[in-house]
Parts: structure tokens; C-alpha cells; sequence
């Protein structure tokens, strides 16, 4: 399975559950970012190679991985995952939003997601409809 395979599955099952996805494919690298709810519930990472140290992304889905699962980085807690491990990938990102709602209420999330929605980093990134044909290139 492919990096596009893994996006492709975790953006149907992540639409199917209601969240706002937006993806990126990287130009230089094979690497592929999904930001969920606006960012609100973090973003997913998915490459078949190790990311830049001086980035961090709070989930990391690699090909291959067979390192630590957990990573502190920067008062940042980081996840990593293999390509064979898209389930618990999907149970992570939902316990994500549902920590995020339970802590600012559901109102507060919607309106935090309005506010991020105006960000530059959306006008890169392409918000994928539920029902569309993903990226197959």
C-alpha cells in the first residue's frame, strides 16, 4: 500500500464521521497532510520516509514504522503509526476531537474552527468533499 492509498482510506473514514478534511500533497517528497476540523483536531502526516526534525505533527502515519509510538518533541505530544495501522490512526484523531469539545464545549469548537478557517494555510491546502474522487495522481 501507497501513501495516496493511505489517504484516500483515512480521508473516507474521517468524512464519514463528520470531520472537515483538508489535504496537501507535498511537491518535493511523497508526504501527504491532512489538516482535520480547520486543525482544530490536529493534522495527519503520511509519508514512507522520516519527517524534517524541525517539524512535528501530531499524527504520523509512516510506512514501515517500528520505532517508539509516542514522541514528546517541543511540549508537543507526537503518535506514529504504521501503514497497516489505519484503524487505531481513526480511534486517536476521534479521541482527539472529542477531548478538544469536551475541554472548550462544542460551541467554542465551531467557533474556534470559523476563526481558523481564515488562515492562509487553507488556501494551499484543498478541502475534500465527502462523495468526490480523491487525489489518484
Amino acid at each position: 500500500m501507497n501513501g495516496k492509498k493511505v489517504a484516500n482510506i483515512l480521508t473516507t473514514k474521517l468524512l464519514d464521521m463528520g470531520f472537515i478534511v483538508h489535504r496537501y500533497d507535498a511537491y518535493s517528497t511523497s508526504s501527504i497532510y491532512l489538516k482535520l476540523d480547520y486543525g482544530l483536531s490536529c493534522g495527519i502526516r503520511i509519508a514512507d520516509h522520516p519527517g524534517k526534525k524541525k517539524y512535528s505533527y501530531r499524527f504520523n502515519v509512516i510506512k514501515d514504522y517500528k520505532e517508539s509510538k509516542v514522541v514528546y518533541k517541543d511540549d508537543l505530544i507526537c503518535y506514529f503509526y504504521d501503514f497497516n495501522e489505519l484503524n487505531e490512526v481513526i480511534q486517536a484523531v476521534q479521541k482527539e476531537k472529542q477531548d478538544k469539545i469536551s475541554k472548550y464545549g462544542l460551541k467554542n469548537y465551531q467557533v474556534y474552527m470559523e476563526r481558523e478557517s481564515k488562515s492562509d494555510l487553507y488556501k494551499r491546502f484543498k478541502i475534500i468533499k465527502k462523495g468526490k474522487n480523491f487525489y489518484e495522481k
